[in-house]
């Protein structure tokens, strides 16, 4: 059986869908499984063994050609050259996610108008699935994945999922020498999508100052990278990373003793690996599965799961103090005393 699965962006989003994967494929062992994913975000699907093919597409260079969209002709032959497909699964819901689906070939499942993004993507779809949106996300992504190839799923199946994302053997080298042999070594996500997300570097610095563990910096872009020079600054015990590839990132994510940060694609990376993580969530919903050893801290802001609040910076008000008593639990190998 030939199934394509279309998760085109954000990081985080598409790292959450692949939980879809181990469902899949323990259901349907001899499918062979292709995901179109953005070329900017591809590189996470690196190393998957689930995955027999990856479609890199770049939707903006399409945007940017002259005369205005020249290249969609060729794409569009690109696209349709890997199909037809036994089942294409559009688990991103926007126009553009479903009119790639339609490209591929054969039958076309997506969200339900009151689950996807754009309501005017179903009509590309030969069956829209009804999923609830008051779950975290990845059982949406899972649940979407499951019915449309006639497969059980229940959210318990990821409250202990098998690691996911991998690595290549030389893709830890970019950070080896920044990993201590004698503390924990304990990596922070300073920045997220979105700045009322974000973690205030001073409380960062706090945070690390409590911990006294190596702490590690990581970031993707120059405001980030100014979060952590500023973390790096106020805690003596805390260093920068260089900056990374996607699959170093997996690399160094996978090797630490603990991961902290907001709800970003980075943080999410723990969880897919099996690495100690803690996550805040403030004006967003939880989307991952917590698990004993990846736990989350939430806010007591009123989330809108469609249209979370820009203005609502409730995560920068965490405690330091809160989350270093989780992070000591987890550290300890102690999580069953507070388990969720």
């Amino acid at each position: 059986m030939k199934i394509a699965l279309i998760r085109l962006t954000s990081l985080g989003d598409i790292i959450l869908a692949m939980a879809s994967l181990q469902i899949i494929r323990r259901a349907l062992p001899d499918c062979r499984i292709t995901w179109v994913a953005d070329r900017r975000f591809a590189d996470i699907l690196d190393h998957q063994p689930d995955i027999q093919q990856v479609i890199r597409i770049d939707l903006k260079a399409l945007k940017r050609r002259k005369p205005l969209l020249a290249g969609v002709p060729a794409e569009y032959r690109r696209l349709a050259s890997f199909g037809p497909f036994d089942a294409v699964i559009d688990l991103h819901g926007m126009i553009k996610s479903a009119v790639i689906s339609a490209i591929l070939g054969g039958r076309k499942y997506g969200f339900a108008r009151d689950t996807r993004k754009e309501r005017l993507a179903g009509l590309f779809y030969n069956r829209a699935m009804p999923v609830a949106l008051d779950q975290p996300a990845v059982c949406r992504y899972a649940t979407l994945a499951a019915r449309s190839l006639g497969l059980d799923f229940r959210a318990e199946d990821l409250t202990s999922p098998r690691p996911f994302l991998f690595w290549g053997a030389k893709d830890r080298d970019m950070t080896d020498g920044f990993f201590s042999r004698e503390q924990r070594n304990i990596l922070f996500i300073p920045g997220t999508s979105a700045a009322y997300k974000n973690y205030p570097p001073e409380r960062f610095a706090r945070l690390a100052n409590l911990l006294g563990e190596n702490i590690l910096v990581c970031h993707g872009n120059r405001q980030e990278q100014e979060a952590a020079a500023r973390i790096a600054e106020l805690s003596p015990n805390a260093q920068v990373l260089p900056l990374l590839t996607l699959n170093q990132l997996k690399a160094a994510v996978g090797h630490a003793d603990l991961v902290i940060g907001g709800d970003s694609g980075p943080t999410h990376i723990a969880w897919a690996c099996g690495v100690p993580s803690i996550t805040l969530f403030g004006a967003t919903p939880v989307c991952i599965c917590p698990t004993v050893r990846n736990r989350v801290i939430t806010t007591t802001s009123a989330v809108n799961p469609r249209k979370p609040d820009p203005r609502d910076d409730s995560v920068s008000r965490v405690s330091p103090e809160e989350i270093a008593r989780l992070a000591q639990t987890l550290l300890n190998g102690n999580p069953l005393e507070t388990a969720p």
